[in-house]
């Protein structure tokens, strides 16, 4: 499936993302992901640590295709991607995920 993603309401430039379609709602998959993201448990690359503390993250969408692929596809063949990166050409029938 084809997702439009936004950092804002302004809803002007998107992300366009593939994601292989398992069934799961794009509410369900950004609630995951921000569980996974902002849980202090959890070790990753997004974390901005100050004096030794993790204290927010720094993520795009590069952050939630990886989440994706390496939650629901770690061996699968057919992987989420990056299709454009901040493009007002975006089709509104598509699903929108704003984060």
């Amino acid at each position: 499936m084809i997702i439009n993603c936004f950092y804002d309401e302004d809803m002007r430039y998107a992300d366009i993302i593939y994601l292989p379609d398992l069934g799961f709602s794009i509410d369900d998959l950004k609630e995951d992901f921000f569980k996974w993201m902002f849980n202090k448990n959890i070790d990753h690359k997004y974390w901005i640590i100050v004096d030794g503390e993790k204290k927010a993250c720094k993520y795009g969408v590069d952050a939630f295709i990886d989440w994706f692929n390496n939650t629901y596809l770690p061996d699968n063949k057919d992987k989420a991607y990056i299709i454009y990166e901040n493009t007002e050409k975006w089709d509104e029938k598509d699903k929108i995920l704003v984060f």
